[in-house]
């Protein structure tokens, strides 16, 4: 490969986005794909509609690169009504699941994820949503920013595995929430930075870098709030 190739690979989104996936399966590889087999079907939808997911913005972003924009807006709608509903559904069922097991354990790390994965799927839905709203004023570049934001929702999950599988010295979930909400606050304050050497910083980023921080704060007193664990249980039963 030559210097001009190389910097040029470098430069495409979808060579992050390449990464992003690869960090994705790494993580959920102990727990998830190396057990196909015995997996339940719940979680298989929700897993394979998560990959997908972590795939589909390297495709796309490689057709924008390849000027194949049909094939693009295609996937896309395929992507907005199919993929989307599922992961979304499949993702909000995973929340009632760990609420079932937060009432057998009473783990109170359990509560904070419910708290995050809610907000977390609200947040990919409102970024979705921006995301179309964006493309249909001709905005490509907010377009692009909010669905890569809808990746990054999904990359902490991935992060938080990586911390316990691979991380030595991370004692469990309890303690990974947190390494890997430190790493998405870096990963955004570096994209945020870019956006700033470029003269232009967009919304997106700085949403999803609020988000974190506001998980990040509010985590712990939630999950100790009555009135939460209350809720937690009414949403596990609708």
């Amino acid at each position: 490969m030559t210097d001009s190739s190389a910097k040029s690979l470098f430069a495409q989104p979808h060579f992050y986005f390449a990464i992003a996936f690869l960090i994705a399966v790494g993580g959920f590889w102990p727990s998830f794909f190396s057990k196909l087999r015995t997996t339940d079907a719940a979680h298989m939808i929700h897993g394979v509609t998560a990959t997908c997911w972590m795939t589909i913005p390297i495709l796309q972003s490689w057709l924008i690169t390849r000027q194949k924009f049909t094939l693009h807006r295609r996937l896309g709608w395929v992507t907005l009504l199919v993929l989307a509903p599922l992961l979304v559904i499949s993702g909000l069922h995973m929340v009632q699941l760990m609420i079932f097991r937060y009432e057998q354990t009473q783990a109170l790390r359990l509560l904070k994820f419910t708290f995050l994965d809610l907000c977390a799927i609200s947040l990919f839905v409102l970024f979705l949503v921006l995301a179309i709203v964006r493309i249909r004023k001709n905005d490509t570049d907010g377009h692009a920013r909010y669905m890569a934001g809808t990746v990054l929702f999904a990359l902490e999950p991935a992060l938080e595995r990586v911390f316990v599988f691979y991380i030595p010295g991370v004692s469990g979930f309890a303690s990974a929430l947190y390494y890997a909400l430190i790493t998405m606050e870096a990963i955004l304050a570096v994209l945020i930075y870019f956006e700033w050497r470029r003269k232009r910083i967009r919304l997106p980023f700085v949403l999803a870098l609020g988000f974190f921080i506001a998980m990040h704060i509010t985590l712990t007193p939630i999950a100790n709030s009555p009135s939460f664990a209350n809720f937690a249980k009414w949403f596990a039963r609708i």
